[in-house]
């Protein structure tokens, strides 16, 4: 047989994990699990068959997999064996030893470190029902699933003030892949593994509760709350490309520019507005300019005209091809930043959702644009440095000088 004698590494009430070599030469993705109790006369397939992940073990040179077997009845005795068919008369490996299901289930860890962060401006765009999205990140010991009775499976439900709740997304239990929530990488700084989710489909400027809940394969449940104001809806900025000196204005010492302008909106907790340069069609931004409520809802941006400006890479590549200087085709993306209320205490900062506004065949010069450049900035100074052609690196560090 290409199965190798199973070994049942980890038990709960009603749910084991199983290990076993394999040597077959074909990959496999699911297997048949057969089951039998002392007193039985023969194994019974166990349901459905069952999804395996590699766990190779850096001990033993054989390949070996796990599965999750589900629904077993607890303080029950039993063997288990391994098949590639819905019979035992095909491929079948030998029975494992005897194990024992725990008299009773205990209840997941229940997740913990609730917060909100703003969502990526890039992807958190203004949607025609003027929804809003947050990121919604927790900690728990198992982000993981590695089929094992450890595994945990996470929902999501949203409930705010006197509206119904609503659930964002559910893991399936016993999969092996999640729908709700993404690991984030491990930080020396955190205690526990993180997750994040964004929960978009939110009203503006509610007061929401967030419930992440923990499920075991038990199918036993924690839960951990977090009660937030969703951010603001998206601003309305009015974007205004003056390319030509204006009728009977000479055109002596005139600069094309793109003028912002936009009315506050009445919210204690905004304290301003982001405004970033995007690559249109690209996934890259910077942070162009941070107004503050306390500055006036107007900012101006120099301009200047390039041609073989584009958003496709195919004209991109063609105008390149031809000698030509080409640019990706610039976008401004501009969002209202806001003070994160959680649970009566301001935790940090969320965005509205960002309107976008293209540039078309201009370009910023970020040269020339003086304003504030970060978020905790105090004063006004230069987005970039001119770009000056320079033979040496001495010549061009010496800019930095």
């Amino acid at each position: 047989s290409s199965f190798g004698k199973p070994e049942i590494s980890e038990i709960s009430a009603t749910c084991v994990a199983v290990e076993f070599p394999y040597l077959g030469e074909a990959e496999i993705s699911k297997v048949y699990i057969f089951a039998k109790r002392p007193h039985d006369l023969e194994f019974v397939q166990w349901g459905a068959p069952l999804p395996v992940r590699r766990v190779d073990d850096a001990w033993d040179s054989k390949p070996k997999y796990r599965t999750l077997m589900r629904n077993l009845p607890p303080a029950q005795t039993f063997q288990v064996r391994i098949s590639d068919s819905p019979s035992l008369l095909g491929d079948e490996g030998p029975p494992s030893e005897k194990a024992t299901t725990l008299d009773s289930a205990l209840a997941p860890v229940a997740p913990s470190n609730l917060q909100l962060h703003r969502s990526d401006p890039r992807l958190n765009r203004k949607k025609h029902d003027e929804s809003v999205c947050v990121d919604l990140h927790w900690s728990h010991p198992h982000p993981t699933l590695r089929q094992t009775t450890s595994d945990v499976y996470f929902r999501i439900r949203t409930n705010g003030i006197g509206e119904p709740g609503v659930i964002f997304c559910q893991d399936e239990v016993g999969k092996t892949t999640r729908n709700c929530g993404v690991p984030l990488g491990s930080s020396m700084s955190a205690e526990l593994p993180s997750s994040y989710a964004t929960v978009c489909g939110l009203r503006p400027k509610r007061t929401i509760d967030f419930i992440v809940e923990a499920t075991n394969c038990d199918l036993q449940t924690s839960e951990a709350r977090l009660q937030a104001i969703s951010p603001p809806r998206a601003p309305d900025f009015v974007m205004t490309k003056i390319t030509r000196p204006m009728s009977e204005e000479t055109i002596a010492g005139f600069h094309p520019m793109v003028v912002l302008d936009w009315v506050p909106q009445e919210d204690p907790l905004i304290e301003g507005h982001a405004v970033y340069l995007g690559l249109r069609e690209v996934s890259a931004m910077k942070l162009l300019c941070w107004v503050p409520t306390s500055y006036p809802g107007h900012l101006d941006l120099p301009i200047m005209h390039k041609n073989h400006t584009h958003t496709m890479h195919d004209l991109l590549v063609e105008d390149y091809w031809n000698h030509h200087a080409v640019h990706q085709e610039q976008e401004l993306i501009i969002a209202a930043r806001t003070a994160c209320v959680a649970n009566g205490k301001r935790t940090g900062y969320l965005e509205s959702p960002a309107i976008v506004h293209r540039l078309g065949d201009w370009l910023v010069m970020e040269e020339a644009v003086k304003c504030l450049t970060a978020f905790d900035a105090r004063f006004a100074s230069y987005v970039a440095h001119p770009v000056v052609t320079s033979w040496t690196q001495e010549q061009a560090l010496a800019i930095y000088d």
